[in-house]
């Protein structure tokens, strides 16, 4: 809990939360559920030190003296409950450090006494993480992208507990380096999470001895590597990764001192303080115009409307007005659309210059750009294409600038 002060800024109540989980006694055993659960909150430790706010009667909790206690729903196995059973806050008297302890206690009809003891402390850390400014350009696909954890404590309060550091790639992966990280899968890993010792004291910062190397995917235009720094005991089961997760091979990866974190950044949240950086990356990919294929699907003799995508990286790269030229496919003929003939902001496809050529279909428009045809006769194989200019000046890769064009024979 923050701090009680008296200058009008006392803090305001904080939620009080507990995660409820049910699994069943065995991988064999039927599905059922926990029933008639009650919970009770023992208080007696933390009278003259904080204030009770706002019992939630939702919950079906009542208060009687030092004990709160709630009566719940039935809970599934394999499912959860987040119990907000009161707001807390620290009493005027409260000083900073340890105010007791909080024990709770889970009855049910058909589970065991489950009985938990959590440490309430006045004055709270706040974790912060080093910033990174810009963004990495003129990364080749498959290239590395390296970013270095540094993090630091500006709260009044000590960590005692372990610090865990969780790092996430997108649109690329991470190669299983360090003995000491959890990873989410052997190979292709997208998430990690290096949990280190404490104490991290008010006041200091640290950075990892090395880097996280984010591998660009090989289609990847842009993506990010990042991570979050938490307290250890503050990750639930949905972030955290499961002890039987892959761990890398190599060295652990430690931290050293000293950094200067007085210009670390973090976040600010009820349940715990969190720093968190992100680094994002540009591939040379980014202005690779590559238009998307697609398929022109009815009936024979039909008119049929199909919406013509829009290539990848359009606009940045594309010559002069961006038009896509779709040669159709044989046994397939346009039908021109007068412009005046419907509402809305999407545009047709018109015949092109050149009579049997491709046509021209505008674009980018806000409503897309649509091609309208008829599917004269079945020809097995028919292939058309789409196509798009580019400027090799920013997109070197000019050979794939065109894509397939096929036919779909319903019925």
């Amino acid at each position: 809990m923050p701090r009680y002060t008296r200058s009008g800024r006392a803090p305001l109540p904080i939620q009080y939360q507990v995660d409820l989980g049910a699994t069943a006694a065995s991988p064999g055993a039927a599905r059922g559920a926990v029933r008639r659960i009650r919970v009770t909150f023992d208080l007696a430790a933390l009278l003259g030190k904080t204030e009770i706010w706002g019992v939630n009667k939702g919950y079906g909790c009542v208060r009687s003296g030092v004990r709160v206690t709630c009566s719940l729903h039935d809970i599934d196995f394999g499912e959860g409950a987040l119990l907000v059973p009161f707001n807390v806050k620290p009493a005027p008297a409260a000083g900073r450090g340890p105010a007791g302890n909080v024990t709770i206690t889970v009855r049910s009809a058909n589970a065991p006494t489950v009985r938990h003891t959590t440490r309430v402390i006045v004055g709270s850390p706040f974790l912060t993480a080093r910033q990174n400014s810009g963004t990495v350009t003129g990364v080749r696909p498959g290239g590395e992208v390296r970013l270095t954890p540094a993090f630091g404590n500006k709260g009044d309060t000590d960590v005692d507990g372990g610090i865990s550091v969780l790092v996430s790639v997108s649109d690329a992966t991470l190669p299983l380096r360090y003995g000491n990280c959890r990873y989410d899968r052997p190979k292709g890993a997208t998430k990690a999470q290096c949990d280190f010792p404490g104490p991290l004291r008010a006041g200091t910062a640290y950075e990892a001895t090395g880097p996280f190397t984010a591998v660009a995917d090989r289609a990847a235009r842009s993506g990010s590597v990042g991570y979050g720094v938490w307290r250890t005991g503050d990750l639930d089961h949905r972030s955290r990764l499961p002890a039987s997760a892959p761990r890398g091979s190599g060295a652990p990866l430690r931290l050293r001192r000293p950094v200067d974190g007085t210009r670390f950044t973090g976040v600010r949240l009820d349940a715990a303080q969190v720093g968190t950086a992100a680094l994002d990356f540009e591939t040379t990919r980014l202005n690779d115009l590559e238009p998307v294929g697609f398929a022109i699907k009815g009936k024979l003799g039909q008119v049929v409307d199909t919406q013509v995508p829009y290539p990848r990286s359009y606009g940045r790269s594309a010559v002069g007005n961006p038009t896509m030229w779709v040669t159709l496919p044989e046994g397939v003929s346009l039908v021109p659309v007068d412009p005046e003939s419907h509402s809305g902001d999407f545009l047709y496809c018109a015949p092109g210059p050149k009579k049997g050529g491709p046509v021209a279909c505008p674009g980018p428009e806000v409503g897309g750009t649509f091609l309208r045809v008829r599917i004269d006769r079945r020809v097995e194989g028919a292939r058309g294409s789409i196509s798009v200019a580019s400027d090799p000046a920013v997109d070197p890769d000019q050979e794939n600038n065109t894509a397939p064009v096929t036919v779909e024979y319903l019925g």
